[in-house]
């Protein structure tokens, strides 16, 4: 077995052996946490009754984090974490779903999407914003592994789908980038890299690896712009459902994809549902993209 399939394999070997108990995996806490290993999640939508798919679909995500051994040491969540509008009880909701994460000793960090808002986020989450942001208004986090760093931005914009990077954060992103002269780094937002505008930014680092985005609902890795992006699928709204794991090295990072449901929705850029979802998922799990770090 090669990279590719290793770190899925692994995520769904354990979890099909434990899944009948999804309370004792989220109680273990034994199992080793690894810097190497990032789990990425994108597009939860996560509301009330806790019966709802995107919920159910969020726990069984976590738990087959939590069933892997090794484990992630971070996960990111690229955005939309919210149902709609971003209410207060959307991330009370978020806060105990994150729970049995934290207790694993997993670090998490999230980026803003148009479905959130930053100030309910922040009501619920206040220790998060204990350290002063780097731009003011904007919710930017940068989070480092041993072999790169993956910067999150706030692409959101007030009563709008589409997103945007402000002025203020592109020159944030400007001199932060002219640091990186030794080690990779990842840069990504909630929404694709023709809305942020940055890929002459991008370009300009030697040591920018890949653009990484959600909001379209479905994996998919092009080079646009002369840039290599990845963008997630949603974990349970939506589209592609799932998500994705990194595995680092020092020369390059696998992104690992863990697809297992698709659902067809008017509001997708596939118009038409798929004629045969398992060969279609089949596809997107075979697609493991090999990020070289130069």
């Amino acid at each position: 077995m090669n990279r590719r399939d290793f770190f899925r394999a692994v995520a769904l070997a354990t979890f099909a052996a434990r899944f009948g108990n999804l309370e004792s995996i989220f109680a273990d806490t034994t199992s080793p946490l690894d810097e190497n290993i990032v789990a990425i999640f994108s597009d939860t939508h996560l509301y009330r009754p806790e019966t709802v798919q995107q919920v159910v679909r969020f726990n069984q995500s976590v738990a087959k984090i939590l069933a892997m051994n090794p484990r992630p040491a971070n996960l990111l969540i690229y955005g939309d974490i919210a149902y709609n509008e971003g209410r207060v009880e959307d991330y009370e909701l978020f806060r105990e779903l994150i729970k049995p994460i934290e207790t694993a000793g997993i670090k998490w960090e999230v980026a803003m999407g148009n479905h959130d808002r930053l100030a309910n986020y922040r009501a619920v989450f206040p220790e998060r914003f204990d350290r002063p942001q780097p731009v003011e208004g904007c919710y930017i986090n940068v989070v480092p592994t041993p072999h790169a760093d993956f910067i999150l931005l706030d692409s959101y914009l007030k009563g709008q789908v589409r997103g945007a990077i402000s002025p203020e954060q592109r020159e944030w992103v400007v001199e932060t980038l002219k640091k990186y002269t030794d080690k990779p780094v990842f840069v990504g937002c909630h929404h694709p890299i023709r809305e942020t505008e940055l890929a002459d930014v991008f370009k300009a680092c030697p040591k920018f690896a890949a653009f990484l985005h959600g909001h379209s609902h479905y994996y998919r890795t092009p080079v646009q712009e002369d840039v290599q992006t990845i963008c997630f699928p949603s974990v349970g709204h939506w589209g592609d459902m799932g998500f994705v794991l990194a595995n680092l090295t020092e020369s390059e990072a696998v992104f690992a994809p863990d697809i297992d449901a698709y659902q067809w929705s008017k509001y997708g850029y596939v118009k038409e549902p798929e004629k045969n979802v398992e060969e279609y998922m089949a596809r997107l799990n075979a697609n493991s993209p090999v990020v070289k770090f130069g």
